[in-house]
């Protein structure tokens, strides 16, 4: 007859496959790289915790670039709004020009090369009855 014995839970089996998963990452990451003579044999929490330095190392990255991304950004609205103001005060100084431009004073000024002066009378209204027409 069989033995009896205790069955472990399912949860308890899948750690420890993930752990030996993890374990064989960090060791060929160990062989490539060749943390041990970096650190030490006898010190190996660098090499059992390589999957969360890199993913540290990971998120600072994207981090710096993010930052340098915002920063680049920032000054591009900077540049275009001092662009923008430049534009603006241009526009009012045309529109102020063109406004000035079309007074009868400036009208005369520049007619009178012409040999055209201003009418001294000023104009005639003309009525028309219903019953004419």
């Amino acid at each position: 007859m069989a033995q009896n014995t205790f069955r472990q839970p399912e949860r308890i089996v899948a750690r420890q496959k993930k752990q030996k998963r993890k374990n064989r990452l960090t060791l060929w990451i160990n062989d490539v790289i060749g943390l041990d003579r970096l650190f030490g044999e006898d010190n190996a929490w660098p090499i059992r915790h390589i999957d969360r330095i890199l993913w540290v190392t990971l998120l600072l990255i994207i981090y710096i670039g993010l930052n340098h991304n915002a920063e680049r950004l920032v000054r591009r609205i900077q540049r275009s709004k001092t662009q923008v103001d430049e534009l603006r005060a241009q526009a009012t100084t045309l529109e102020a020009d063109f406004m000035k431009s079309g007074k009868q004073s400036e009208l005369s000024k520049r007619v009178s090369g012409l040999g055209l002066t201003d009418s001294l009378t000023p104009p005639h209204k003309i009525v028309v009855n219903l019953n004419e027409h």
